[in-house]
């Protein structure tokens, strides 16, 4: 179960990261930012939570705390990205000059 969250995850922060970095930009046409790139960070949150399942029962404490404390705030970012919106400063510089923002 936690392999498939992974690799749920790593779809949606590759999503996320390609229309960050500007490899994937048809997606503008129909879609808002506030839809797909707090994808990048739910994805990433997500690795995190299932390296955090996976090394739950080893004796790397501190790995393990430290990717429960980068999940849960990578998720509570996307979150708020989600329900906020993404502001200005947080997309890439090309979303910035299409947009006129």
């Amino acid at each position: 179960m936690i392999w498939a969250m992974i690799a749920v995850s790593c779809a949606l922060a590759l999503v996320g990261l390609l229309a960050y970095n500007g490899l994937w930009r048809s997606w503008t046409r129909s879609w808002s930012a506030d839809r797909v790139f707090p994808t990048a960070f739910l994805g990433l949150g997500g690795i995190c939570l299932g390296a955090f399942g996976a090394l739950l029962s080893t004796h790397a404490f501190v790995v393990t705390a430290l990717a429960m404390v980068a999940a849960f705030v990578l998720i509570l970012v996307a979150v708020g990205l989600f329900i906020f919106g993404v502001p200005a400063w947080l997309t890439p510089r090309w979303y910035r000059q299409r947009s006129g923002a």
